[in-house]
């Protein structure tokens, strides 16, 4: 599945550009409006979807951001992380969007790589649930690389381990710079 996520990502990107759908970009758009877009459509879909039809619908194709709250929560509790920090880094990373998907080719709620995706086996990038595992494990395994320091693990989310690695810190990079402002931001927001 994930050799043919580039073609698949392609398809979706053509369907979207067809129907008005494509993104905006990221520093057009702020998390909340993200987030109340995608659940606008959630709710849209909903409606359209027939009292026959609704029993067939699967909980993981539509899923509301009280939903993936949820999900987070779970994830980071079970990693030992704060739920506000993994919730910090679903904001800024896909806005709660699922099916969101970067151009470099990120794709979920947190953005997983299709490598990243193979090595946490990942079968469906798309779904809440295998994403957002998969994300909140590699965010561990970077707090406990770098000693619970909360700028390296979150440039390294951002950048690559390689370039925190080489910088010794925060990379001199404007784009992860910015990156790891949001997220702590964001993280203390959800904090109150």
């Amino acid at each position: 599945m994930i050799d043919n996520m580039y073609a698949i990502m392609a398809r979706i990107n053509e369907i979207q550009s067809r129907f008005g759908l494509k993104r905006h970009n990221a520093a057009q758009v702020t998390g909340t409006e993200k987030t109340g877009r995608f659940d606008e459509m959630v709710s849209g879909i909903i409606r359209e979807i027939s009292p026959e039809q609704k029993g067939k619908v699967s909980v993981q194709a539509i899923s509301s951001t009280d939903e993936i709250k949820k999900i987070a929560e779970y994830h980071a509790r079970k990693n030992n992380l704060s739920p506000s920090l993994v919730k910090a880094v679903i904001q800024n990373e896909s806005g709660y969007n699922p099916r969101a998907v970067s151009p470099k080719g990120a794709m979920g709620l947190m953005q997983i790589m299709p490598a990243m995706a193979k090595q946490y086996g990942v079968t469906d990038p798309f779904s809440p649930d295998e994403n957002i595992g998969a994300g909140v494990s590699f965010l561990r395994n970077l707090m406990e690389k770098y000693n619970g320091d909360y700028k390296k693990a979150l440039s390294a989310y951002n950048a690559g381990e390689n370039v925190v690695d080489k910088a010794g810190g925060v990379p001199d990079i404007k784009e992860t710079r910015d990156y790891v402002q949001k997220v702590i931001k964001s993280y203390l927001e959800n904090e109150e």
